[in-house]
């Protein structure tokens, strides 16, 4: 098997590196969503930048703020996508990604700190939205997911960083390392290819073939199968221009849609932000017994290594198992920590025998998140939709698991201190349940291996349109 992927790897060395350049931006952006984590002690500090320490809803707005900022993104990538392409998007969310940093180095007030927030939210909500429908359209069928999991991958690294590097230095020391870091996605991002795909959309054949063969290591006649479907699709399938209402005109797109939305917005609704945002604090409410700071270093190092193992696994073990194991496992386990709060901080029971166990779950959270919950809403996005309406349905999703996203970290810690933080742990709990009934039921198929044309003979079942082909 290793002899296998080895010889892969060297053959099309050019598209795992693509995938990994344009990935590197959501190390960026996860550095700036666990930011809050190590800044918020400093923000009540005396080496704060802040003239004083910040409210519990101030602090609430700072961590809520960028995830607001992530509902710009699909806004301005969904419009722009069709006319100047992924790469240029993927490029221009350098500049609010940078501006943050800036803002947030030279913040004295919190207005400042508001605004970068916004403005990395802006870049994560580009990301989110762009990223994944790149590696979609430059990946092959039997390594898409592998590819997209990439994404996560960067994500969990940035975090990690931020925990890491954050308790150990000063607020200006995190965000020099940060816009240092981000500086480097300038470059990176001038060297990815456009996709195949949008070069023939727009005419550029011959660019698109010279693509096709560096991502798959072939000569001109090898790829020159791909490319004529590409421009067979690209006839048939924008005719006329493309509408919203592409996303309801079949029973498949329609189904594709309610299932994509419905699964990003379980992954904000797991609390993953609430969690990522404030680890320390809530590792402190819990009552684990580690220290804040280690224990956010040991929840970064589980899902950068989990991340490591999500590509190897996420192609052969399919998505709708992931989701369905995943999720039943965050319902379990973010179950257990409401109970152990309630026991600790209502009843006051000596839990100090079992204080292992808040940590023993967030970790277990973290692994599973990472297997699944995570990343399969963004590979199934990849793959269910019509190269017509990827766009338009990547960014519905993304504004959606950021609308709820956005809801979700502002008001947590409200619920938390008016009805305890087991009850905050518990609605976290039923959340997941649902995401789980959803995984096991017939609603959510199975893609893994599949075609496009496959894919849709599964959302279309039962429906006599005719299916559109995608390659």
């Amino acid at each position: 098997m290793f002899e296998h992927l080895k010889s892969d790897f060297k053959q099309k060395w050019w598209q795992y590196l693509a995938a990994s350049l344009a990935s590197y931006g959501s190390l960026c952006t996860g550095m700036s969503m666990g930011w809050t984590s190590p800044v918020f002690p400093q923000l009540r500090s005396d080496n704060s930048p802040l003239p004083r320490p910040p409210t519990l809803s101030e602090e609430n707005w700072i961590g809520s703020l960028l995830v607001l900022g992530g509902l710009l993104g699909p806004l301005i990538t969904v419009p722009l996508s069709k006319h100047i392409g992924r790469r240029w998007i993927i490029m221009g969310s350098n500049i609010p990604l940078l501006l943050g940093w800036l803002l947030a180095g030279v913040a004295t007030d919190l207005s400042t700190m508001y605004a970068a927030r916004v403005m990395w939210g802006c870049a994560t909500g580009m990301q989110f939205a762009m990223v994944p429908l790149y590696i979609g359209e430059i990946a092959e069928d039997k390594n898409r997911g592998a590819l997209s999991a990439l994404f996560l991958l960067f994500i969990n690294v940035g975090f990690l960083l931020a925990y890491a590097i954050g308790p150990f230095t000063s607020y200006w020391g995190l965000n020099t390392v940060g816009g240092i870091l981000s500086l480097l996605y300038v470059p990176f991002t001038w060297l990815i290819p456009e996709t195949p795909f949008f070069l023939a959309y727009k005419g550029r054949t011959e660019e698109a073939s010279k693509v096709l063969q560096k991502l798959r290591g072939l000569s001109r006649d090898a790829v020159q199968p791909e490319l004529e479907g590409l421009r067979v699709m690209i006839a048939r399938e924008f005719k006329t221009e493309p509408s919203i209402k592409d996303l309801w005109a079949t029973r498949g797109n329609l189904k594709a849609l309610g299932i994509c939305v419905f699964l990003a917005m379980l992954l904000q609704l797991s609390g993953i932000d609430v969690l990522l945002f404030y680890m320390e604090e809530l590792l402190v409410k819990v009552g684990a017994r580690i220290t804040a700071s280690n224990g956010t270093i040991v929840m970064g190092v589980v899902q950068v290594v989990t991340s490591f193992v999500t590509p190897l696994v996420v192609d052969r073990l399919g998505r709708k198992l992931l989701m369905w194991t995943t999720s039943l496992g965050l319902t379990l386990f973010l179950g257990f920590i409401g109970v152990y709060a309630l026991l600790d901080s209502y009843f006051k029971y000596n839990v100090a025998p079992y204080a292992f166990i808040p940590l023993l779950c967030l970790i277990v959270y973290m692994i599973l998140f990472t297997l699944g919950v995570g990343p399969v809403p963004w590979i199934l996005v990849a793959e269910m939709f019509p190269v017509r309406t990827k766009c338009m349905a990547s960014g519905i999703a993304s504004f959606c698991c950021w609308l709820a996203g956005f809801v979700w970290t502002r008001f947590f810690r409200d619920v938390a201190a008016s009805y305890g933080i087991y009850t905050a742990f518990w609605i976290l709990a039923i959340c997941c349940g649902f995401g789980f009934i959803f995984s096991i039921s017939p609603l959510l198929p199975e893609t893994k291996g599949k075609t496009f044309d496959e894919i849709q003979e599964m959302l279309n079942k039962g429906s006599k349109e005719v299916k559109p082909v995608d390659v």
